[in-house]
């Protein structure tokens, strides 16, 4: 019985956090999830519909932050 409240509270976090907006940070970790965010954003800007706008500024930012690490680390810097 206290397995499966423990896993019961496990899923809930799970599922609200997954509802929750990522962040830039979050998005810059896992590249799967920021690959997934652009789309989602891309397929709302060529429905013509808004989106999540904080969540597609989070993953363009994201994006441009990735660049920024990598052209440092090919310049050795």
């Amino acid at each position: 019985m206290k397995t499966k409240k423990i896993l019961l509270i496990a899923a809930s976090a799970l599922m609200l956090s997954a509802c929750g907006t990522p962040t830039v940070e979050e998005l810059v970790d896992d590249p799967q999830l920021l690959s997934e965010v652009l789309e989602e954003c891309r397929t709302l800007m060529m429905q013509g519909k808004a989106g999540d706008y904080e969540k597609c500024t989070n993953a363009q930012t994201a994006t441009v932050k990735m660049t920024q690490n990598m052209v440092k680390g090919f310049l050795g810097g």
